[in-house]
């Protein structure tokens, strides 16, 4: 199999070759692993193959639609929200203006991506933020909470739009040539999740359903946290996978026993010790411990524990991709 034959036979929970590994790379990351490699600098895809990863992105989740929020910007130049909300009456709703979703100019930064890398044998997936994540920061987390204990209509008046703006915008997206979409809402923190289930199944999710079913193409749902007790709402949505399965918060051995017949799990690779500031030998043993306890009959991508971020050690970055190489290959033979 190809990177892409494989990572797309996973999605699809059928078992590969071996164990894919895909992962998103912070761009300060990218140029220490690129140098790590004897380069200056690396395309998306020369990086990819470098560190025997199976499938990239197109990442640019909030240059199309707005996040209405107070920012920051830290030494690097990355901008940072910082959830205090610019909206804080019906008033401020007009800060919130989208571009023509059918505007086909909106889309050539993503098209470019699927020309560059289409013949790369790489799965290329797009990712987009559906409207939870940029609600709660529009509207801060205090008029946030007033919104859920009133039950006024603010909330509604800046997740509708987002919706609404998505469908079209994803119904464009499948037509350019990504294989996958992923889905980015972080509704969750280490313990639960960052508001009630009832809000969520209320609020949030028969409008994210009218969304998801307009996706044609294999999808994954990314929320950092504890997701457990709205993981079976989730699965209403139809989503292949799900990513990171944050190791700190969740079990992925019991989420594994039991939802792996009906979703992909990717990621749970420790951020917090392991590829910070552990040792080779502990990322190879990690690696071979979830290949060995998850991957077995397909159903999981390995990756980190969120995303290939600039404070990871390099070189244990380097370790992981070669582990699942060393340990991933099927059938699995891991005792």
């Amino acid at each position: 199999m190809n990177s892409k034959e494989r990572f797309m036979s996973v999605l699809n929970l059928e078992m590969p070759d071996r164990v894919p590994f895909a992962d998103w790379i912070d761009p300060g990351m990218a140029e220490k692993l690129a140098k790590a490699m004897g380069r200056e600098e690396m395309d998306d895809a020369e990086l990819a193959k470098g560190l025997g990863m199976d499938a990239i992105g197109f990442q640019e989740m909030y240059n199309i639609a707005p996040v209405c929020d107070v920012t920051k910007k830290d030494a690097d130049g990355r901008t940072y929200y910082l959830g205090q909300g610019l909206i804080k009456t019906e008033k401020d709703l007009a800060l919130l203006t989208f571009p023509d979703p059918h505007e086909e100019s909106l889309y050539d930064e993503a098209k470019r991506f699927v020309d560059r890398y289409g013949q790369e044998d790489l799965a290329l997936y797009r990712g987009i933020r559906p409207g939870i994540q940029p609600t709660y920061l529009s509207l801060g987390w205090m008029r946030f909470a007033e919104s859920v204990v009133k039950r006024d209509c603010m909330i509604e008046a800046i997740y509708d739009p987002y919706i609404e703006w998505n469908c079209t915008a994803v119904e464009k997206l499948q037509t350019i040539g990504f294989d996958f979409l992923v889905l980015y809402e972080d509704i969750a923190h280490g313990t639960g999740p960052l508001f009630s289930p009832r809000v969520y199944r209320e609020r949030f999710l028969p409008k994210f359903k009218t969304l998801t079913d307009l996706i044609r193409v294999p999808w994954v749902y990314h929320s950092d946290g504890d997701l457990s007790t709205v993981f079976d709402d989730l699965l209403l949505l139809g989503m292949n996978a799900i990513n990171p399965i944050e190791p700190t918060a969740m079990d992925i051995n019991e989420v594994k026993k039991k939802y792996g017949d009906r979703v992909v799990l990717w990621g749970n690779i420790d951020m917090v010790h392991t590829l910070y500031d552990g040792t080779l030998e502990e990322v190879d043993e990690e690696v071979r411990k979830r290949i060995r306890d998850i991957g077995e009959g397909g159903g999981y991508i390995c990756g980190s524990a969120n995303s290939i971020a600039d404070y990871l050690k390099v070189e244990n970055v380097l370790e992981m991709g070669r582990a699942i190489k060393k340990y991933g290959k099927y059938p699995l033979n891991l005792d």
